[in-house]
């Protein structure tokens, strides 16, 4: 079995500490979320105001992230949660309370949206109740619309089966003389559904239990439409009419990367966003839009107080293994102790090992003094001269732990080259000066 040595430990030291790195580096880049290539976002209806806002976030997003952003056209929010939970996009456009957003995560809340009743004037259609049996669009499978334009009907216990329903976009109304009604959702601002309202040929129904839906469901507030919104001159609509509003949403999977939110995040409240959609809800009245869960970037975003409880929880999370880091702790303590052991006994090796060679060098020395009490030829004794003094100089450079240099036995051992170099040479200098012959006189 080999024997451990400080070199040992100090090599399996170096490897663990490396092992600890690549496997900390490995660890981050399989818990990080890389960035796609291509960023997809699912919009909407071309016309519509989700199409609008994804393509405004287009500039912002590929700058900060340096990735494509391909805007989708759908049918509206229901196929966009569909698209993002089978990961066919990245982000998507959602209308509050069309769809169960349990599986999702808000990015941001985006801007209002009004839930209108758009009927044609002279359809003798005056309330709600009366659009039983009527031609009606109630907007494409699919789409966020669609739900909320349900919810309503079914609050007034009308039976959607006896409806003359068509599956069609808003802006089919100034196509189509057949169809009677709409009811859309869709945010101010929103072209197509100015472009019917703008004709004349409509007006808004009012929604008279607007304050008891808005208790019935979380996503939907009562709200009114003020006089004028969509035209002045007649205005439109003539008088302020109640209604109920929701939001939409930008929202991501919970596993969405960070750097893609921050990106989107950053786009919508620390650029001019809000040139392109006025109506963009400030990032001070975000919070209080949202009734379900944040992105956890997003709610860091939102609410920096939490980076307290962030910190908290990392403390308590370090208490709990502090079993762990105790044992690691004790674990290095004893390892060092062995090492500095091993050390200790290493040195102690090597200055017996040198202490040997020192006695080894100290009988040399004492058999030249015995060689040069039996020479008078001044070669021999120039030798044996030469000889003592690179034993000295040899032990000078070859015995370097202090220990040793400190020990009295390497003081004996200079003292005794010293003494027996000052011999020899008194030696040769006694014999007088060498003749031409090579003979002393």
């Amino acid at each position: 079995m080999p024997r451990t040595t400080t070199k040992t430990i100090r090599t399996l030291a170096a490897w663990t500490l490396a092992a600890g790195l690549v496997a900390a580096v490995a660890l981050w880049l399989l818990r990080r979320e890389p960035l796609p290539e291509t960023v997809r976002i699912a919009a909407g209806e071309s016309g519509g105001l989700y199409h609008r806002l994804s393509t405004a976030l287009v500039p912002g997003i590929t700058d900060r992230t340096g990735r494509h952003l391909e805007v989708q056209t759908t049918n509206g929010s229901v196929e966009n949660l569909n698209r993002l939970l089978a990961g066919d996009v990245d982000l998507a456009v959602i209308q509050g309370g069309s769809v169960k957003m349990d599986q999702v995560a808000v990015v941001s809340p985006l801007f209002p949206e009004l839930l209108l009743v758009i009927v044609r004037k002279q359809s003798g259609i005056e309330t709600i109740a009366d659009l039983a049996g009527r031609t009606i669009s109630l907007a494409r499978e699919g789409s966020g619309s669609r739900e909320s334009a349900m919810k309503v009907l079914r609050h007034f216990e009308i039976d959607t089966a006896k409806l003359q329903e068509h599956d069609r976009y808003i802006r089919r109304l100034l196509e189509d003389p057949t169809l009677d009604a709409a009811i859309a959702t869709a945010g101010i601002g929103h072209s197509d559904m100015a472009a019917v309202l703008e004709t004349g040929e409509f007006e808004l129904l009012p929604i008279p239990d607007a304050d008891a839906i808005d208790m019935l469901h979380p996503y939907l507030c009562s709200t009114e439409v003020p006089r004028g919104l969509f035209a002045g001159q007649p205005p439109i609509p003539e008088r302020p009419t109640p209604t109920i509003a929701t939001t939409a949403y930008l929202v991501s999977r919970v596993d969405s990367p960070d750097d893609l939110v921050r990106a989107a995040l950053a786009t919508i409240y620390e650029g001019n966003l809000r040139l392109e959609i006025p109506t963009l809800i400030p990032r001070s009245e975000a919070v209080s839009r949202v009734p379900t869960r944040f992105h956890p970037v997003a709610q860091r975003y939102f609410n920096p107080a939490d980076q307290i409880g962030y910190m908290a929880n990392i403390m308590e999370s370090l208490a709990a293994t502090k079993e762990l880091l105790f044992a690691l702790g004790a674990g290095i303590y004893l390892l060092w102790l062995r090492w500095k052991q091993l050390q200790a006994k290493e040195t102690q090796d090597a200055i017996s090992r040198q202490k040997e060679y020192l006695d080894l060098m100290l009988e040399q020395t004492l058999r030249i003094e015995e060689s040069q009490m039996r020479s008078s030829n001044r070669e021999e004794l120039q030798k044996l001269l030469d000889k003592v003094t690179r034993i000295k100089l040899k032990a000078l450079h070859e015995f370097t732990e202090e220990e040793l240099r400190g020990d009295q036995a390497f003081s004996i051992f200079l003292m005794q080259c010293a003494n027996l170099i000052s011999k020899i040479q008194l030696k040769i200098i006694s014999l007088g000066p060498p003749r031409d012959d090579g003979t002393v006189g």
